[in-house]
C-alpha cells in the first residue's frame, strides 16, 4: 500500500502547490483495499428479543445452528429476521461454567430458564461452586502446610 502511494504522492503535492507534473501519462489509481468485502447485518429475534450481528462473526463458527445453512429454516422474509421463539432449557450433559459463560455471553437472566430444569441448574451450580470454594481450601491449607 504505501508502494502505490508513494507513486502518485510527488505529483500531488506539486498539484497542490501548482507546479505541473512532468509526468506525461496519467497518475495510477490510489491502491485498494480488496481483501475488504462488504459484510452484512444479520438480524437475531430471540423469543421477542433482537440482536445484531455481523454474517462473518457468524461464520467463524460453521458447526454451530447460527454458523451454518441451518439458521434459513429460521429466517423470516417479512421481518428480515431469524426468529428463534422456544424455552431455554438446561443441557444436563453441558459444563455449567461453559453454560453460565454462554448465559453471560448472550445477556440472558438464568431465571427463564424452563421450570422443568431450572431446579437441576440451581443445585448442579450450587454443588460447583461448593466444589470450587473446597478445593480453593484445600489448596491454601497444602500451600501453608509447605
Amino acid at each position: 500500500m504505501a508502494t502505490g502511494a508513494a507513486a502518485w504522492l510527488p505529483f500531488a503535492r506539486a498539484a497542490a502547490i501548482g507546479w505541473m507534473p512532468v509526468a506525461s501519462c496519467p497518475m495510477p489509481l490510489a491502491p485498494r483495499d480488496n481483501r475488504k468485502k462488504q459484510d452484512e447485518l444479520i438480524m437475531l429475534n430471540v423469543s421477542g428479543r433482537r440482536f445484531q450481528t455481523w454474517r462473518t462473526t457468524l461464520d467463524r463458527y460453521p458447526d454451530t445452528l447460527l454458523g451454518s445453512s441451518e439458521k434459513d429454516f429460521f429466517y423470516n422474509e417479512e421481518t428480515k429476521e431469524y426468529f428463534f421463539d422456544r424455552k431455554l432449557h438446561y443441557p444436563r450433559h453441558e459444563c455449567i461454567s461453559s453454560y453460565d459463560e454462554e448465559l453471560t455471553f448472550f445477556g440472558i437472566i438464568p431465571e427463564i430458564i424452563g421450570d422443568c430444569c431450572y431446579e437441576e441448574y440451581k443445585d448442579r451450580k450450587e454443588k460447583t461452586w461448593n466444589d470450587f470454594k473446597m478445593t480453593k481450601r484445600r489448596t491454601r491449607t497444602q500451600s501453608c502446610q509447605t
